[in-house]
């Protein structure tokens, strides 16, 4: 019986070929690894340019974005420049997927939308989540309370432990209430309707609701035994910005950009007057 004798074959790396071997491996994982993370970085932007299509979240904030109920269509004031800017790129179809206050940056993440055109305040908290544009416009923030209610005259008198304030989940009247008005107890309304809080004004189950000072004037011009106890002392003037991905940073400086032009050529001024009904703060 003959024994099988397999050969059997060494190869003898001098120490500078194992170097050089190490380097072109570390090398060639330097490379792959680069590529996949501009692709991670670009593929969006790509995606779109090559589609011509956009994927865009929104809340219901009436005149600034809203479903009018009779056509289906998303009409308002972001939705007006957001077609401009789409034009520009030459993107031919914009798909809207309705969200709210909480849930927004979720969506984002979750690749369901591109872009997020929901009239958000730029806050350090909702930062964390998402990225924002440079500010497209700005609102002051105000205090829903009763006409003959007369107790409250700065954001702080309602930081008492007899105070109950009315706010909405993931709307900035409820993260500055958690951090700053923390002796006050907080009754925390869910979904996209702003104006369900004050309604907690309305009925006595609260005793002020927080909001910006769109919402409020919206409501107050409705309801004429309620007013803004902070009208002409906003606690909060913040920019409202559009929401995109922390990763995608050349989709979101080409919207900064495309907003730069319509800002520095007047278009956007133009587009605020046809919308008087809204607050626009000077920035």
């Amino acid at each position: 019986m003959k024994e099988n004798i397999t050969p059997k074959f060494h190869i003898k790396l001098s120490r500078k070929n194992k170097i050089i071997l190490t380097l072109s491996v570390i090398l060639l994982l330097f490379i792959v690894f680069a590529f996949a993370f501009y692709n991670l970085k670009t593929s969006n932007l790509i995606k779109i340019k090559e589609e011509k299509q956009l994927k865009v979240g929104y809340i219901p904030y009436y005149d600034i974005t809203a479903k009018d109920i009779s056509n289906q269509q998303i009409k308002g004031f972001l939705v007006d420049l957001l077609k401009k800017v789409a034009k520009n790129l030459d993107i031919e179809k914009v798909a809207f997927y309705e969200t709210d206050w909480q849930n927004f940056g979720i969506g984002l993440k979750n690749h369901k939308y591109d872009l997020s055109i929901a009239g958000t305040f730029k806050t350090p908290e909702r930062e964390r989540i998402v990225a924002f544009t440079d500010p497209i416009f700005y609102l002051g923030n105000g205090a829903l309370v009763k006409k003959d209610d007369y107790r409250f005259s700065s954001i702080q008198d309602f930081n008492k432990p007899d105070i109950t304030l009315a706010v909405v989940i993931g709307e900035q009247g409820y993260e500055y209430a958690k951090k700053y008005l923390t002796k006050a107890k907080l009754k925390v309304i869910t979904g996209p309707d702003l104006s369900n809080a004050m309604l907690e004004v309305q009925t006595g189950r609260a005793d002020a609701a927080l909001s910006d000072q769109y919402i409020i004037k919206r409501y107050k011009a409705k309801h004429p035994n309620t007013k803004d106890a902070l009208e002409k002392n906003p606690y909060f003037v913040l920019p409202i910005c559009w929401a995109i991905r922390k990763e995608d940073k050349e989709w979101r400086q080409t919207l900064n950009q495309e907003l730069k032009k319509l800002k520095d050529s007047g278009w956007i001024e133009q587009l605020k007057k046809q919308y008087p009904q809204i607050p626009f703060a000077p920035q």
